[in-house]
């Protein structure tokens, strides 16, 4: 970098990138870290770039697939992308009025969808949609895809998009959010400021230590090692806890929420 006169360098990825980002800071290379993650699993950050455009790749083939399900009386489950992360599951599936929508942060009642559906098609719904996120496993979603036949007596079909969620073309939403954030990643190098990631909370455009980050998606996901906290104040650690149960009350209230629109 220093032989080709590069000042700073704007990383974008997710935590992995990240890391690097501080190796690199640490070295002497000013760096700013950009989400740039489909899955929406940064912790610090309410959302991340890519994040919209995916949610409405699958928002725009669960709507193509219905049509095929309104006119043959079926039932299609889709596994969508997201890696351990269900927030795109769980958005899309309210979007989409799924019957049932299943992720790995959550226990899933398989009973419950079976009788919700089979009280659904008495009242006369053809049509019925279940998402599946990846993190739960392929033997999982197409495991649910027979039992629901099999229990039901509704046809189902399978349906994995797999990498066309991280293609298509980049929403309005996620296009005007990435230009802040380059914006914003910018400013801050031609501050002399390095070491941190921009991020958006509460629909603001900030940023935040790349190492306090780390720590807090550790913290978030059940991940935190032996001395993780060390290097942090009682109030660091309080707002970091802070943080992680604003994120798990929002994620927990989605799923009560889908789980009981697709009626």
């Amino acid at each position: 970098c220093k032989r080709h006169n590069i000042d700073g360098i704007v990383a974008i990825g997710g935590d992995g990138t990240f890391r690097g980002a501080t190796d690199l800071s640490i070295r002497g290379i000013p760096c700013i870290g950009v989400t740039g993650t489909i899955d929406n699993d940064i912790t610090a950050s309410d959302i991340t770039v890519g994040y919209d455009t995916a949610m409405n790749t699958v928002m725009h083939i669960g709507d193509s697939l219905r049509d095929t399900c309104e006119s043959h009386a079926r039932c299609m489950v889709i596994e969508v992308m997201g890696r351990n992360a269900g927030y795109i599951a769980i958005e899309t599936g309210l979007a989409l009025n799924a019957i049932g929508v299943a992720v790995q942060e959550k226990e899933f009642d398989k009973e419950a969808l079976f009788a919700k559906m089979i009280e659904a098609r008495e009242n006369g719904r053809r049509s019925f949609t279940v998402v599946v996120a990846e993190g739960l496993g392929s033997a999982f979603s197409e495991g649910l895809t027979k039992e629901i036949e099999e229990r039901t007596g509704i046809e189902a079909r399978f349906v994995r998009p797999g990498h066309i969620v991280r293609g298509g073309i980049p929403t309005l939403a996620d296009r005007n959010f990435a230009s802040k954030c380059g914006f914003k990643a910018a400013e801050l190098l031609l501050q002399g400021v390095s070491d941190v990631v921009v991020i958006s909370r509460h629909d603001k455009i900030t940023s935040m230590e790349i190492k306090y980050a780390l720590i807090l998606d550790r913290m978030y996901k059940g991940k935190l090692k032996d001395g993780d906290l060390d290097n942090f104040t009682d109030e660091q650690i309080a707002e970091m806890k802070a943080i992680c149960k604003e994120r798990a009350e929002y994620f927990d209230d989605m799923y009560e929420v889908v789980n009981g629109v697709g009626c």
